[in-house]
């Protein structure tokens, strides 16, 4: 935790998308889609967190979701996803 985090709600996160809009949300499956895309044709992790500017810890769950489930997997992505996923390992 941030020094100074639990005296400041700013410092909370949400469970409805990070904060996004509707519009932001879209945008963010819409880079999970293009990585999915550059998934199945073989090119790796790190290549995909620099092509699509994200972290590379992004693109590395994404390739675990991808590779257990497909695109699908990722097209539901969400927040909550993301951390149920991450806890059930």
């Amino acid at each position: 935790m941030r020094l100074g985090c639990w005296l400041y709600p700013a410092c909370m996160r949400y469970a409805d998308g990070g904060g996004l809009s509707p519009a932001g949300r879209q945008r963010r499956e819409t880079v999970r889609m293009q990585a999915a895309e550059l998934f199945e044709q073989k090119i790796k992790p790190p290549e995909i967190a620099r092509r699509l500017r994200v972290s590379r810890k992004s693109a590395d769950e994404w390739h675990r979701l991808w590779r257990d489930g497909g695109a699908e997997a990722l097209a539901g992505a969400s927040a909550a996803a993301w951390v149920n996923a991450t806890s059930s390992r």
